[in-house]
């Protein structure tokens, strides 16, 4: 173990989701881990199964709590189960002794704060949404508001989210999510690939008006559509009544080893209307493949540029079909994105990004 190994201990939600978030919080875990750290992972949640697979060097320990943001009771017992909460979580750290506390919620970082982690541990949050997208009601805005600007520093996936988490705390830092090495292959197939929840924030219904106008005028090419969620029966609706039954196929996720389907395909898309860093257009171009996605307010412009993959304006279902059907009809451009894509990966490997944890957090 290194003479200067910390005790880090990761503050998070649920981990038996398969989306991008527990990917990264897992990643880093193990990565911490693997660089001699003593990692905790505390689950503030009903369960502490992890989709991901943990180092065994990784602890895990579990402690449901809602910091009373919940549907249940009124607003006074809300505020009582907040503080009960916030007790717990104090009890849990002086226990674990932690020298960094990382919050991965904006709730987490409120209440480390809250619980005075800051007399024994360095604090800071780890925001992996997009500023504007999580609302909070007008009590957690002024929490927000008051326990931001006492964090030692809020890691950034983009220096766009820097510049938004400026207002509420003097050291924001960026530090992307990493990409572990991914074995490349030349089993490409005609397929279009998408990993994304089931939900209206993943924009599944400009994928939907996309496909319909795409496939069934590209012989011998499908579309594949991983994901669950709330708009799973809309989506299988949509496929039986515009005839694209075996065209565009929805898989549910199945287990953590999806990179099969990153190898055998030949082009990703992703039709998020808000992101801050996907985890998914890092997978995809570690396999190589060209990647297109809207140009979000922060998040795909920081992977996606002109030599690996297309950029269109967001909520543009027609620039989204002109550059799909640009990367179908150009198997040349495809190969050449493709290149693209696995040189502009090389930003994201573990090596550099753990580099920029141990100079702008591990250090303070």
């Amino acid at each position: 173990m290194k003479a200067n190994a910390a005790h880090i201990v990761i503050l998070c939600s649920r981990l038996d989701l398969p989306g991008g978030i527990e990917r990264a919080v897992v990643n880093t875990a193990n990565l911490f881990a693997q660089q001699g750290h003593t990692v905790t992972l505390l689950v503030l949640d009903e369960t502490d199964e992890s989709f991901y697979p943990l180092d065994e060097k990784v602890k895990l320990v579990q402690q449901p709590v809602s910091f009373g943001i919940t549907r249940e009771g009124n607003v006074f017992t809300r505020k009582i189960k907040l503080l009960t909460d916030v007790l717990k979580l104090r009890k849990l750290l002086k226990k674990l002794q932690p020298s960094l506390v990382i919050a991965t919620e904006y709730p987490f970082a409120v209440a480390a704060v809250l619980s005075g982690a800051r007399k024994r541990s360095t604090v800071v949050s780890w925001e992996h949404h997009h500023y504007h997208e999580l609302k909070r009601s007008a009590f957690w805005e002024k929490l927000f508001r008051m326990a931001y600007p006492k964090l030692h520093a809020v890691v950034c996936l983009n220096s766009d989210e820097q510049e938004l988490f400026r207002q509420v705390n003097n050291n924001p830092v960026v530090i992307p999510n990493f990409i572990l090495p991914m074995e490349q292959t030349c089993t490409r197939t005609k397929q279009i690939l998408t990993i994304a929840r089931l939900t209206p924030v993943k924009g599944i219904e400009y994928l939907l008006n996309a496909a319909k106008e795409i496939l069934p005028y590209h012989p011998g090419w499908t579309w594949k559509l991983i994901g669950d969620g709330e708009l799973k029966e809309e989506v299988e609706r949509f496929i039986t009544e515009e005839g694209l039954t075996g065209l565009l196929l929805l898989q549910p996720p199945k287990d953590h080893q999806v990179m099969t389907e990153y190898q055998q395909s030949s082009l990703y898309v992703m039709t998020s209307v808000n992101e801050c860093f996907p985890m998914t257009l890092l997978e995809a171009q570690a396999a190589g493949l060209p990647c297109i996605a809207f140009d979000c307010e922060t998040g795909p412009r920081h992977i996606i540029n002109k030599e690996n993959g297309v950029l269109v304006e967001k909520g543009k279902t027609d620039q989204l079909c002109f550059a799909i059907r640009q990367l179908i009809d150009t198997i040349e451009l495809r190969n050449t994105l493709s290149e693209g894509a696995l040189a502009n990966i090389q930003r994201f490997s573990p090596e550099a990004v753990y580099t920029l944890w141990e100079e702008k957090v591990l250090s303070l």
